[in-house]
């Protein structure tokens, strides 16, 4: 088990919107729910197949009583909780998406809010200080789920709300065809929160064309458009024949000599990136290039035959990583779908998530030796998600599903949690086939049932 990082500082309780009398996410029956979080669990956990082995968990039943009982086992101890709930968005396939009644629409929402608040409270509760939960979702939700997050993790520690394209060859739909989803990341406590690091692919290695003593390196202009005036960022800059440059505007330092800075007077005096302190540092960094069209200024106001960049490389990107784009694309629910014919299980789950998208936030967090939950396990991309990223990075992460025993209607599998068993077993059984694990690598998982007491 993964000890909790030392807090950097004493962490508050989160910001709630009961707190704020008059604002906040109502719906009835709310009480209640968040009550259901407090209840001791009503059942025990039984092993179905027992292994000394395994290192990872999938459990078959409630998801609720299932983190109750999980509590004292994983409280502060799960670096990252992915869960694909139900999206409540009128759709029936192996599993309730909708929550309809006879009284309408708003109790739609109610009887949705009533499932997820139990289980963010206790996702709180079982996340380490450092962390974070995603959530995917769909539009009918978004936003009920955004105000009960906030209320729960605190609004502070909001992270983001990423939108996926999910599928692109789908033309249903009366005004648009839904072509997206979201996925709502919140941390238990975002300054203890590391920053995320996405992958470097070979595409964008690419980029990095030019060479010197200390590496490949690509540049960048140092002078950006978009850049708001800043007081230390308006100077001349020397150019290898001798001449001086300095970004769009009207004032000008009074002395014509490299470094000479001047305070920017309106919006119309353009910036460098860097301060007038970071050139004088930095300056072994700068690459010029000759351009007719450059938007520098030379003495007097007229055009530079100089654009002046700045290099960063490659071996700096790939130690502190970069960092990811609030979308995401080529990551769509076909390749889940793939994934499953792949495994012998094409006919058994519509529009499962790729095991990319799992991977991708695996990578973002950059923790090797994870505790991953996740208790809406459905098809099991999750689990596969830990067992193909440990086999390319050398992770021990480890992997706790829950996925309630829902009825299939079929003969081979007769619940959903027998499916989620079957797709690990057979994705661990072709990772093994690819590759003889490493000593001590994680591959074994036991099975658990929920049994009433």
């Amino acid at each position: 088990m993964q000890s909790e990082p030392s807090p950097k500082s004493r962490e508050p309780a989160p910001a709630t919107a009961r707190d704020v009398a008059g604002f906040g996410l109502f719906w009835p029956g709310k009480a209640a729910a968040f009550a259901e979080a407090a209840l001791p669990p009503r059942s025990t956990l039984v092993a179905r197949t027992p292994n000394a082995a395994a290192a990872h968990s999938v459990i078959a039943g409630d998801n609720l009583e299932a983190l109750r009982l999980l509590r004292p086992q994983l409280a502060k101890a799960v670096r990252l909780v992915y869960i694909d709930p139900p999206y409540n968005a009128g759709a029936e396939y192996l599993y309730a998406d909708t929550f309809h009644t006879a009284t309408g629409d708003g109790r739609r929402h109610s009887r949705w809010l009533d499932l997820m608040a139990p289980r963010l409270v206790l996702t709180r509760e079982l996340l380490r200080s450092d962390g974070v939960l995603f959530v995917s979702i769909g539009d009918h939700e978004l936003a009920h789920l955004r105000l009960l997050c906030d209320e729960v993790f605190g609004e502070e520690n909001f992270v983001a709300c990423v939108p996926r394209i999910a599928k692109r060859t789908s033309n249903k739909g009366t005004h648009f065809a839904p072509s997206k989803d979201y996925l709502l990341a919140y941390a238990r406590d975002l300054r203890q929160l590391p920053p995320f690091h996405d992958v470097i692919d070979r595409d964008y290695e690419k980029r990095f064309r030019g060479k010197d003593e200390r590496g490949r390196f690509a540049t960048v202009g140092l002078y950006q458009n978009a850049l708001d005036p800043r007081p230390n960022q308006r100077y001349w800059i020397a150019c290898p024949d001798g001449s001086l440059a300095i970004p769009p505007g009207e004032t000008f330092p009074d002395a014509l000599e490299d470094g000479a800075f001047v305070t920017p007077r309106s919006q119309k005096d353009r910036v460098w990136r860097w301060s007038h302190q970071s050139y004088r540092e930095r300056r072994e960094l700068l690459v010029w290039k000759k351009s007719k069209r450059s938007p520098l200024l030379a003495p007097g106001g007229g055009a530079s035959p100089w654009n002046v960049y700045t290099k960063y490389y490659l071996e700096d990107r790939l130690r502190t990583g970069l960092r990811p784009r609030d979308f995401l694309d080529g990551l769509t629910n076909d390749q889940g779908t793939a994934e499953l014919k792949a495994l012998g299980l094409d006919d058994c789950f519509p529009f499962a998530k790729p095991v990319g998208l799992v991977q991708r936030l695996l990578q973002w967090i950059a923790a090797k030796d994870a505790v991953v939950l996740d208790y809406f396990a459905g098809s099991g991309t999750t689990a596969h998600a830990v067992l193909a990223e440990n086999a390319a990075d050398g992770g021990t992460r480890r992997f706790v599903l829950v996925q309630d025993g829902a009825p299939t209607g079929r003969t081979d599998f007769a619940t959903i949690a027998d499916l989620t068993i079957e797709r690990i077993a057979r994705a661990k059984a072709r990772l093994d086939a690819e590759r003889a694990p490493r000593p001590g690598e994680p591959r074994e998982f036991a099975v658990f049932d929920v049994r009433p007491d």
